[in-house]
Formats: C-alpha cells, sequence, structure tokens
C-alpha cells in the first residue's frame, strides 16, 4: 500500500503542475484602445471607454487617473470589468486611463492613454449611467430603488417608466435626486432615465425588468399511480400536468425518498419536464420510495409541491 502512495503522489503533482501550466499566458499581448483617441477633449463629461477583446482574456481592469498616473491627485476609477467598455462622469480636468486584460493566472501590460475634459457646455452629448437595479432583472420584489449616477450641470432628471406588454407609459416624474423609489405591479416594463440642464436634455439612458410574484400551479402527478408495484430494474416513467402562468420562465423538480417522512437527503433530485424516463437500476427489490414534483419560477417565487406518491420495487 504504502508504494502505491508513493507512486501515485507524484503523478498527482505532475498533473498539478500541467494544470497551471495549461492557463493561457497573455502577459505578452496587448489591450487595444478604440475611443477616445489619445489627447481627446471633450465638452461633455460623459466619457465612454472603449477596447479591443483579448483572446484568453477573462476580465479587464481599467483606472482613471487625475491628471496622470505618474503624479496622481486621484485615482478616479480602479475597476475590473467583463465587458470591452466603461462609462463614466469625468469632473472637468486633464485625465490619463488605461487597460490591461487579466486571467486567473497572467495579466498583460497596460496600454495607456489621454484626455482632457474641457467644459459641460455640450451637456446633450452627456450618457445617464444607470446603476441599479441590473439590466433585465427577473424579481419577484415589487419595489425597485432605481439608481443611476450624476452629471455635471444636471437640473433635474425626467424618469419614464414604460409597460413593454402594453406599450403603456405608466408612470413619469421630474426628480433633482438621482435615484426613484416605484412599486411595479407584476409585468415586463422598461424604466429610462434623461438629465437636464435646463436648456438641454441628454437622451435618455433605460433598461429592462420583469416583476413576477405569482407562485406556480402545484403539480398534479399521473404516473406511476399511487401504490404501484413496478418490476426490479425496469426503467419508470413519471409523468404529471401543471397549468403554467405567464411571467418568469417555470421549472419542475422530481424528488424520490426511501421514507414515507420524507427526512433527509433524497436518493433523486433533478429539474425536470413530462414525462421522465428515470433509471431505477439503483432503486432496491421490495423496497417502497415516495416521489413528488415541486415548481419553481425565475423570479425566486415557490409553488406547493404535489401530493405525495408511492410505488414499490417488486
Amino acid at each position: 500500500m504504502k508504494k502505491i502512495v508513493l507512486y501515485v503522489l507524484p503523478l498527482l503533482l505532475i498533473l498539478s503542475c500541467e494544470e497551471i501550466v495549461l492557463e493561457d499566458d497573455i502577459s505578452d499581448k496587448t489591450v487595444v484602445l478604440l475611443a477616445p483617441a489619445n489627447n481627446a477633449q471633450f465638452f461633455s463629461t460623459g466619457i465612454t471607454f472603449t477596447w479591443d477583446a483579448v483572446e484568453y482574456v477573462e476580465e479587464y481592469r481599467i483606472q482613471i487617473a487625475r491628471p496622470n498616473f505618474n503624479n496622481p491627485l486621484q485615482i478616479v476609477t480602479d475597476a475590473v470589468i467583463n465587458t470591452t467598455s466603461f462609462t463614466t462622469q469625468l469632473a472637468i480636468g486633464e485625465y490619463e486611463w488605461r487597460v490591461q486584460g487579466v486571467n486567473s493566472s497572467y495579466e498583460t501590460p497596460f496600454t495607456t492613454r489621454s484626455l482632457t475634459v474641457v467644459s459641460n457646455e455640450d451637456f446633450q452629448s452627456n450618457t445617464v449611467v444607470l446603476t441599479s437595479p441590473t439590466d433585465n432583472l427577473i424579481t419577484n420584489t415589487t419595489t425597485q430603488n432605481l439608481v443611476w449616477q450624476p452629471i455635471l450641470g444636471t437640473v433635474n432628471y425626467d424618469v419614464q417608466i414604460f409597460n413593454t406588454s402594453s406599450n403603456a407609459l405608466v408612470e413619469e416624474q421630474e426628480v433633482t435626486i438621482t435615484t426613484f423609489s416605484y412599486a411595479f405591479p407584476d409585468g415586463n416594463y422598461q424604466w429610462r432615465v434623461r438629465a437636464s440642464n435646463g436648456d438641454q436634455n441628454t437622451l435618455y439612458s433605460s433598461r429592462n425588468l420583469l416583476v413576477d410574484t405569482t407562485e406556480p400551479n402545484k403539480p398534479i402527478l399521473n404516473t406511476p399511480a399511487s401504490s404501484t408495484e413496478i418490476p426490479d430494474n425496469e426503467d419508470i416513467t413519471f409523468t404529471w400536468t401543471r397549468t403554467t402562468i405567464e411571467g418568469s420562465i417555470e421549472t419542475d423538480v422530481i424528488y424520490i425518498y426511501n421514507n414515507s417522512g420524507l427526512t433527509g437527503s433524497p436518493i433523486h433530485e433533478s429539474e425536470e419536464e413530462s414525462p421522465y424516463e428515470y433509471d431505477a437500476s439503483a432503486l432496491i427489490s421490495g423496497n417502497t420510495y415516495y416521489w413528488y414534483v415541486q415548481s419553481f419560477d425565475e423570479a425566486g417565487n415557490e409553488g406547493l409541491q404535489s401530493d405525495t406518491y408511492q410505488f414499490t420495487i417488486q
């Protein structure tokens, strides 16, 4: 036994080393910056930074310093993101920005450019950066706090909420702060915000969300009928029915237990559709098993579990 361990241990070490070597080395790659151009000048304070994707890079680190990285008065931004664009508000002044690619083991060199925010005269070119909730949120929480980043020189923000199913404007408010709380009824919505300085307006920035507070219907079990006897080593076809409800995507989960109290961990649990073919070869002849189905939806609602049926392996 000791010899086996001695042989296996070096093998495991070799495999571990191979796994490390297999990580893609990106240290010699370059992040190509697209916009803004080097030494660009802006007459609005909303800036969108973009760059080309780099092969084998998992995330990107973007940093913005004022006025530069050699003698920074402030590191305005230091963020790691998984996209190739980043939008933020910058006060009037001079900046350097840089981007590097990273994965779990390596990182690329930084690529750096400079820019200057001269003024905010071109107010309408700004972009309202929405912060939360995330785009395409699916939730069963009705009251949502809509949040966005401030824009220099803004007098007020116009907030609109549309029901996208009926294409109807259901709420419109003018606010002077960068947050707005709203209780959404069930449905599909788009919320959008624009900034105004009294003379100019930005374009609207928008996000979507789905609110669903209705739990899925209770499944009705069909086969095998309760107290059915099933031949040993024969696959079992489970079937049930359930009426779907409009809203977020619903899924069914089947549970099989080896005790009537349904205690402990189930011997089987999986997300399935009816009919479901189950390989019963692991079930023991002479034993009785208990099964039920429960439904869930993407918004986080949990339906009532079905009645519990039992079957016996002959």
